[in-house]
C-alpha cells in the first residue's frame, strides 16, 4: 500500500524530521531520498558546517548521509535522486522524479529551511500537494508533547463525509490494521435539519465502526457542527489524534475536475497534526439515458449557464449523462412543424475533459436518428459534430422554422460565428 516512499527533502530540521518518521509507515519498504537543486538558489552555500565552498551536487551527496542512517538501520532500502529545478520550478522538478519512480506515497515536511512557521503549509509543500497523483504525507518540525512519543500511524483521525473517497479511506485503514481510529462527520449546516443530519451521521458511523470489529481496532466515532475545516483540525487536536487521514477530494469534487477539494487542502494547510492525503481510486458510476418530463428541471438548472434554456416536454426529448446520480451533460432534440433540431448541447466547465458531451450526443443520435436532424454549430465544435455524421449545409437547407430562430444574424451565420449542419436520418 505504502511500500514505495519518495521522500523530498532539502535538509532542513523539518525534512530530518521528516525523514526520521517514514520507518512508522505501515507497509514501506523502500524510500527514494530526493533533493532538488534550485540553480537561482545560493544559499546552500556554507550550509553544511565546515565546508563553505562547498558544491549543491556535492553538498546534497553529503547530507543524504545523515538522513539515510536512520532509514538503513529500520532495514529500509533507500535510494538517492538529486534532481535540478528548471527555472526554479522546486515543485515541478519533485513530481517529475515521482512520475518516474512512481511512488505509492510522497511523504514532505510541512515547511522547508529558511521558513519561519512550521505551523503552515509552504509553497513547494502545497504545490506538490496541488499536482500530485498518488497519496501524500505532510509532516510538522514541531510535534505537541502529547503525540510527539507515539507511532505516526497509531492513533488515525479520518474525516468521513460518507463519498466514496471518503469510504475508500476508511477501508484502507482497516487493512492497515491501525489500533486506534476516530471517525468524524462534520455537519456543516445550520437550521431545523441539523438535528437530524447529526442523528444520521451517528448512525451511518455506527454501522462503519462495526466493520471494523475483526480488525482488533479500536474505534470511536464524533459528529460535529460548524466549519468543516476548523472542526477536523480542532477535533484531532481535542482526540490526541497522531495523524490526520483523509481523501483529497470529497462529496461534491470526486465527479469533477476538481485537482484537491477545499477541505483536504485546508485541513493540509492549516492542522498542526500531520495530514496523510489519500489518492482516491475513481471508479465513478455513469449512466447516460433519456431524462422523464419530471426530470426536465434538473436540465434547465445545467442550462443555467447555457443561455438559460427552458425545456418544453411537448416538444423536447433530452438526453444526459448522470455522475454519481448528478446530471452532468445533457443534449436535446426538440421537435418543430419541419423538422427536428439538435441543441442545448452542454456540459458545465467543472465535468468538462471526460467525453461527457459526446456521450450526450451518442445517446440523442442513437434514440433520435431515425430523422433528419438539423442543428447550428458553433464553427468551433464543426468537426465535434462531424464526428456523428452531421455535414456543413447552406442556410437556405435548413427548415424554415429552425432557420427563423438565427433570423438575428441577417444570412450571415458564419459572421455570428454559426454553421448550419445536417445529419441524414437513417434508412
Amino acid at each position: 500500500m505504502f511500500e514505495r516512499v519518495l521522500c523530498a527533502t532539502d535538509f532542513s530540521r523539518s525534512a530530518e524530521i521528516t525523514a526520521a518518521l517514514i520507518p512508522q509507515i505501515p507497509t514501506v519498504k523502500e524510500v527514494v531520498l530526493t533533493h532538488v537543486i534550485d540553480p537561482t538558489d545560493t544559499s546552500y552555500l556554507g550550509w553544511i558546517t565546515g565546508r563553505p565552498q562547498i558544491l549543491p551536487k556535492e553538498a546534497a551527496e553529503a547530507a543524504f548521509t545523515q538522513e539515510k542512517k536512520a532509514l538503513l538501520g529500520a532495514g529500509l532500502a533507500v535510494t538517492e535522486r538529486i534532481a535540478v529545478a528548471e527555472e526554479g520550478d522546486i515543485t515541478g522538478a519533485i513530481l517529475a522524479v515521482a512520475q518516474e519512480v512512481r511512488p505509492s506515497l510522497i511523504v514532505m515536511g510541512a515547511r522547508g529551511r529558511n521558513i519561519i512557521s512550521d505551523f503552515f503549509l509552504g509553497s513547494v509543500s502545497a504545490g506538490v500537494l496541488q499536482r500530485a497523483q498518488t497519496h501524500m504525507l505532510i509532516t510538522h518540525a514541531k510535534i505537541s508533547g502529547d503525540t510527539k512519543e507515539k507511532n505516526l500511524f497509531s492513533r488515525v483521525l479520518c474525516p468521513v463525509d460518507f463519498s466514496k473517497p471518503s469510504l475508500q479511506v476508511v477501508s484502507m485503514l482497516r487493512r492497515l490494521k491501525i489500533p486506534e481510529v476516530v471517525l468524524l462527520h462534520v455537519v456543516n449546516e445550520s437550521g431545523g435539519e441539523t438535528e437530524k443530519m447529526v442523528h444520521d451521521a451517528e448512525v451511518r458511523l455506527s454501522g462503519l465502526r462495526e466493520k471494523f470489529e475483526t480488525s482488533q481496532a479500536r474505534v470511536e466515532t464524533l459528529v460535529r457542527t460548524g466549519p468543516v475545516v476548523d472542526e477536523i483540525c480542532n477535533a484531532a487536536g481535542e482526540s490526541e489524534a497522531t495523524l490526520i487521514m483523509l481523501p483529497r477530494l470529497g462529496r461534491t469534487d470526486y465527479i469533477t475536475n476538481t485537482p484537491i477539494g477545499s477541505v483536504a487542502a485546508g485541513v493540509a494547510k492549516q492542522a498542526y497534526r500531520p495530514v496523510c492525503v489519500i489518492f482516491p481510486a475513481l471508479d465513478l458510476e455513469i449512466a447516460v439515458r433519456e431524462l422523464e418530463s419530471v426530470e426536465f428541471p434538473l436540465a434547465e438548472e445545467v442550462w443555467i449557464h447555457y443561455h438559460q434554456q427552458t425545456a418544453d416536454p411537448k416538444t423536447d426529448r433530452i438526453f444526459g449523462v448522470f455522475v454519481e446520480g448528478s446530471l452532468v451533460s445533457v443534449a436535446r432534440c426538440r421537435s418543430h412543424p419541419d423538422g427536428a433540431e439538435v441543441d442545448g448541447v452542454f456540459t458545465p466547465t467543472e465535468f468538462r475533459g471526460r467525453g461527457y458531451a459526446k456521450k450526450a450526443v451518442d445517446a440523442l443520435v442513437e434514440a433520435c436518428g431515425d430523422r433528419a436532424l438539423y442543428m447550428h454549430s458553433t464553427l468551433e465544435l464543426v468537426g465535434f459534430y462531424g464526428s456523428f455524421g452531421f455535414v456543413p449545409i447552406p442556410e437556405n437547407a435548413l427548415p424554415p422554422t429552425i432557420r427563423a430562430r438565427f433570423n438575428f444574424a441577417l444570412g450571415d451565420m458564419e459572421g455570428a460565428n454559426v454553421q448550419p449542419m445536417m445529419r441524414p436520418g437513417r434508412l
